[in-house]
């Protein structure tokens, strides 16, 4: 059985993962996603489906993009075989002269969290994101929906995790294959941040994770031919 769990970033839902999730289907993956319920999304957690047959080609993949590491549940990374991660982070502000400043900018934005500023300051953040992509309709997520009172308080916790962000998450399995996907012109994940990822999973994982880092693609990865590759990768972990 080969299965794959997806867990968006801050701001974002479900439909970040469509094409993937398509893709996948049509080789015979289960697919499910993770949902944070920021917009009009009912929130979700999906879990393992257990197979009587456990196997070299069982695999349990978890994708996850951005914030979204810190995002899935304790009891579904654990027991991941392997993990793609776009653009993701260990700890969000890197450790270095230019700290005061990012989190003085992510506290800012949490003040216009439930205000009248709240459109304006998701959608820079998105067009941020978006970089060197022109933002869409099919990207802007709960945004274009409308953000709900509970979604608001999700964001709102959300962005403190962000912000507290200092290490990998404590259940990421020592023994998970890591492939870490990132964007070379990203605006929202600073190159030292990348470089502590990078690090910390060496140290963390029995196997030594693989890097590809692409020329012309930001925080949200649009590169064709990606997911087949991604794809490919994961026919030859074992």
């Amino acid at each position: 059985m080969k299965q794959a769990i997806s867990m968006h970033g801050w701001c974002c839902d479900s439909t970040f993962w469509k094409t993937w999730e398509n893709y996948f289907k049509s080789y015979g993956w289960l697919w499910e996603n993770v949902e944070r319920g920021y917009g009009n999304f009912e929130a979700s957690n999906p879990i393992w489906r257990n197979s009587k047959e456990q196997s070299v080609s069982h695999k349990k993949v978890i994708f996850c993009h951005s914030l979204g590491i810190h995002l899935v549940p304790c009891r579904i990374l654990k027991e991941a075989s392997d993990i793609i991660l776009l653009n993701c982070f260990s700890r969000f502000i890197p450790n270095d002269r230019s700290s005061r400043a990012i989190r003085t900018g992510l506290i800012g934005m949490k003040k216009h969290l439930g205000r009248s500023t709240e459109f304006t300051m998701l959608s820079k953040f998105l067009q941020k994101a978006n970089a060197p992509y022109k933002i869409t309709d099919c990207m802007q997520g709960p945004l274009s929906q409308g953000i709900s009172d509970i979604g608001r308080k999700r964001l709102m916790e959300d962005l403190n995790l962000l912000i507290n962000s200092h290490k990998l998450p404590n259940s990421l399995s020592h023994k998970a294959r890591v492939l870490v996907i990132q964007g070379k012109e990203d605006k929202i994940v600073s190159s030292l941040t990348n470089h502590q990822l990078i690090s910390d999973l060496r140290i963390h994982l029995d196997h030594p994770p693989t890097q590809w880092c692409l020329q012309g693609e930001g925080h949200i990865i649009f590169k064709p031919d990606i997911i087949q590759k991604v794809s490919e990768w994961l026919e030859l972990t074992k």
